[in-house]
């Protein structure tokens, strides 16, 4: 393995002596694969190498581990030397007892290693400093070095966050470009960061500064920027290394108001309709979605003043605005979310028949939901009237991720963090897509989503 400049880097202060080395860097520059090479090189030149690969779960900690494998099976050399043990999640040192061996991650299970290497994957995924101090504390016994690589995290507030905050106080340290360096007084810790500042511009010209692996080229960089899949925060996290948290954000407000149209719907239009509100306090919106070309319009959204009034959501108005959508349109399906408005949602039903259809946005379809509408904004497929109560709540809204996927929340709790109307956006969106690829449904029937 040839190492670039910038893992010469990474490494040098390792080689010199330095017992922790922690390096933050963007996704996609050899992290894991610098580490397996380590790996390997350690185990073949320290006697009865004790090498310990551990990450936030067993599944990230393998992606190392089977590197290092795969170092192993296109060597002709290393076969001769090492011997992976897939059962054992282990390579072995033919000739003496030395190991690398992946560890569960949990405390318990590493805690009495006594490391000659450890080697840290993505510590800003780890709940709690506990396992790295595990780590460090096992390795005076043997002289034991330790490799943490990561990228940026979200929160300064984690044991990462928290690391590198202490490690950008110390008074041996220097920026050159994108790159940080800081070391401690008595170089026993040092931290390498590739990052741009808060307030650059994040184009794919300016990422690279923070991607110095020779194979992350502008024109890769600026590829993986104009998917549609790829989000602002991930951009603004994986390739830019900026401490940013995915809750910050959903929609690209340029991407919101270039969709804007002068266009509005016309009576007899086919449409799909969205329901998402609120009984009191909060919003309630019925927005609708032409099916021809998916212009998004707000039919009615109902909000509570900001005057600390008891206020409710007039149903008897709501019930108005749908049978008014209903005499307007042709409406083709109409998803509202059910929870607070059961009982009308049923007499819905038995007024307007099968287009009525229960959507529970408290289920995981509904993560598919939000991502689909997110990206055909930022590909130019939706469009909407430019209504100012609806581009408020979907510029409000964020994400809260979760295991697969993340929902729409709140900004805060103040009375003008209202996000209804974006999440009827969605509802409507998602039911023109639905209808446009779905069979005829059985007249009569409600369904439930």
């Amino acid at each position: 393995m040839a190492l670039e400049p910038f893992q010469r880097l990474i490494l040098g202060d390792y080689f010199a002596g330095s017992r922790e080395t922690v390096a933050i860097l963007p996704k996609k520059n050899g992290k894991s694969t610098l580490l397996a090479a380590l790996a390997l090189y350690h185990l073949l030149s320290t006697a009865d190498a004790e090498v310990v690969v551990a990450a936030a779960s067993r599944e990230q900690a393998m992606i190392l581990y089977d590197a290092a494998v795969g170092f192993v099976r296109r060597s002709d050399f290393l076969p001769r030397h090492v011997k992976a043990q897939a059962g054992y999640r282990m390579i072995r040192n033919l000739h003496n007892a030395g190991r690398i061996r992946v560890l569960a991650a949990d405390v318990d299970t590493a805690d009495g290693v006594r490391p000659t290497l450890a080697l840290v994957d993505e510590l800003h995924r780890h709940r709690s400093a506990a396992l790295y101090g595990v780590f460090r504390d096992g390795l005076q016994p043997r002289d034991g070095r330790m490799v943490t690589i990561s990228t940026a995290g979200e929160h300064v507030s984690s044991p990462l966050g928290q690391m590198r905050e202490s490690a950008r106080q110390l008074t041996d340290r220097k920026r050159r470009g994108a790159h940080l360096y800081a070391r401690s007084p008595d170089r026993a810790f040092v931290l390498h960061e590739w990052s741009l500042d808060d307030d650059e511009d994040l184009s794919p010209k300016a990422a690279k500064r923070c991607n110095p692996a020779s194979w992350q080229t502008v024109a890769l960089l600026r590829e993986r920027k104009e998917s549609p899949s790829t989000r602002p925060d991930q951009w603004a996290r994986y390739a830019c290394g900026l401490w940013v948290s995915a809750q910050s954000f959903w929609l690209d407000a340029d991407d919101w108001n270039a969709a804007a149209s002068d266009e509005r719907l016309r009576a007899g239009d086919r449409v799909a309709l969205g329901f998402d509100g609120a009984r009191m306090h909060d919003a309630t919106a019925l927005i609708a979605c032409r099916l021809s070309d998916g212009l998004i319009e707000p039919l009615r959204i109902w909000e509570s003043p900001n005057d600390g009034r008891d206020w409710r959501t007039p149903a008897g108005e709501v019930d108005a605005a749908v049978s008014d959508a209903f005499e307007r349109y042709t409406v083709a399906r109409l998803y509202a979310d059910p929870p607070l408005w059961q009982s009308e949602i049923d007499q819905w039903a038995q007024d307007f028949g099968s287009a009525v259809m229960r959507y529970a946005t408290a289920r995981g379809r509904m993560f598919d939901a939000v991502e689909r509408f997110r990206t055909d904004l930022a590909a130019g497929r939706v469009s909407h009237t430019g209504d100012s109560v609806l581009t408020r709540h979907a510029l409000n809204a964020q994400m809260e991720p979760k295991r697969s996927g993340y929902w729409l929340v709140k900004p805060g709790s103040g009375p003008a963090d209202k996000i209804d109307a974006a999440v009827a956006a969605v509802l409507a969106w998602e039911a023109r897509a639905d209808e446009l690829s779905a069979a005829p449904s059985t007249p009569g029937q409600l369904l439930t989503f």
